[in-house]
């Protein structure tokens, strides 16, 4: 496990704002590109493919912190 994954699985409110921010980013962009004409913020498409792998990185994580929760609770 690597420093910044341990990070963001002790500080579980980071990550959280993490998650829904970049999954915010991601809704905003669909929206951008299919409903408006011109897009509010031109952002390159390389950085649209990064942010998306973060996401998905972002998600592991996520789903890391519930697993760890789940065997906290079971060993009670």
């Amino acid at each position: 496990m690597n420093s910044l994954e341990k990070y963001l699985r002790t500080n579980t409110k980071l990550s959280t704002i993490l998650y829904f921010s970049t999954l915010a980013y991601i809704i905003f962009t669909i929206y951008s590109d299919i409903y408006l004409e011109q897009p509010i913020i031109n952002i390159p498409d390389s950085i649209d493919t990064l942010v998306f792998f973060f996401f998905l990185y972002i998600t592991y994580i996520a789903i890391m912190i519930q697993k760890d929760n789940k065997e906290k609770k079971s060993s009670k």
